[in-house]
């Protein structure tokens, strides 16, 4: 079998047995059928070491058909992509049969994608579909980089692609929606090569059960419009909740809190996540929660400032009520996206973001995509740091945060 035509000797072909019945298209993305008992042979081994004939083997047992069966990508099997189809008489032609794939070994291979790709785009596996995204959708996984510029989106075809198989952590431990981190936006996060490695990017987490100073001087920077909102941590039964406190009677009454040391900033090629567990004790009270360059006046006068950058979740005096908006903001040029998602009064949810280098940020609510950014004009390019505001409007006072979570790639001064 030639290696060349895959444009890398490093890649390395094998045999499988495709079940379904699609048209076979070369560089089409095809998973190991992982749970299956049926073997490929007709014969079983048993644990004993005895042959015998059999479509079928017990768990525990030799099964051929785990590594020789393959299928359509799907949520049950993305964490077992076999290869991408190489060229051969079996395309063009319908399943089921056999067929060669490229094994995902770090070769650069042709795959099959429907996307305009650039160089260094993230590959994805797409439960569902047989073409490879550079966008990560329906909670796909991370499986290589597109390294030619391409434009399929008119028509499928191919694209060069350095193929490997998905590290653990590119596959978000499966979580309830709206109290662990979400799936979809941390699919492909470096979360365990940060974690173990700084030099790799930052990665900060708070559950807010240490011992906490929130005052200004201690790497907070408070701002109050009345003098009496406050920024603390509040007791409960298991983990532990900072409370941003306006302590408000009338409208505007405010608190504007930063923690300036917890700092991040966004550069080309590199991306930034965060996430956070929040509620608000009224869904109509003025809020703003996520990253900003360092702002006295987040949300003055219940309008969202426009001169600092940020990216993150608001509500403002003339937002609707029950809503929440989010904000991409590159100094004064801003995009602010109204009612992406609703909001329950006194209702813990989920709200996170992915800024993709300097050309675009996705927003989730509760673990789904609700509003894309791809103005590079409005994505944030200067230094941020984790940024909260709470004001009265006509109820409502405090903004809870139960963990928040912040991972980059690189981005580290020191």
């Amino acid at each position: 079998m030639d290696n060349l035509t895959a444009c890398n000797p490093l890649a390395h072909r094998v045999r499988v047995y495709y079940e379904g019945t699609d048209t076979i298209y070369q560089g089409m993305l095809v998973c190991y059928n992982h749970d299956t008992t049926t073997n490929w042979f007709g014969g079983s081994v048993a644990n004993t070491g005895e042959v015998t004939a059999s479509s079928t083997t017990a768990e525990g047992s030799q099964n051929v058909g785990k590594y020789v069966r393959v299928e359509k990508p799907s949520t049950s099997n993305k964490r077992f992509p076999a290869g991408v189809v190489c060229p051969g008489g079996w395309v063009g032609k319908a399943g089921p049969r056999a067929v060669d794939i490229y094994v995902p070994n770090g070769a650069i291979v042709p795959v099959y994608t429907d996307r305009s790709v650039t160089i260094n785009d993230k590959a994805y596996l797409e439960p569902s579909a047989y073409t490879i995204p550079n966008d990560n959708v329906a909670d796909g996984v991370c499986i290589g980089y597109f390294m030619e510029t391409i434009d399929r989106s008119s028509t499928a075809g191919l694209a060069l692609c350095k193929l490997q198989q998905p590290d653990l952590e590119s596959i978000a431990s499966a979580t309830t929606l709206g109290v662990g981190l979400s799936p979809l936006l941390w699919g492909d996060a470096p979360l365990a090569e940060t974690a173990m490695n700084p030099s790799a990017g930052i990665n900060y987490f708070n559950d807010f059960m240490d011992e906490v100073d929130i005052t200004d001087d201690d790497g907070w920077s408070l701002t109050q419009s009345n003098s009496t909102g406050t920024v603390h941590v509040e007791a409960v039964a298991a983990g532990g909740v900072l409370e941003i406190d306006s302590a408000g009677s009338a409208a505007d009454d405010s608190i504007n809190a930063q923690l300036e040391n917890c700092a991040v900033k966004p550069a080309a090629g590199a991306n930034i996540w965060f996430e956070a567990r929040v509620k608000v004790e009224d869904a109509t009270q003025q809020y703003f929660i996520g990253l900003a360059a360092v702002d006295t006046t987040l949300m003055a006068s219940g309008a969202l400032d426009d001169v600092s950058d940020k990216a993150g979740f608001f509500h403002a005096v003339a937002s609707t009520d029950n809503k929440i908006s989010s904000v991409t903001a590159r100094t004064s040029a801003d995009d602010a996206t109204t009612d992406v998602a609703s909001v329950v009064d006194d209702t813990w949810m989920t709200i996170g973001f992915r800024i993709t280098g300097l050309t675009q940020i996705e927003f989730y609510v509760n673990g789904v995509l609700v509003e894309t950014g791809s103005t590079a004009a409005n994505i944030p390019n200067a230094g941020m740091c984790l940024s909260v505001f709470s004001g009265y409007e006509s109820a409502g006072n405090i903004v809870s945060i139960d963990w928040v979570k912040i991972v980059t790639e690189g981005g580290r001064d020191a």
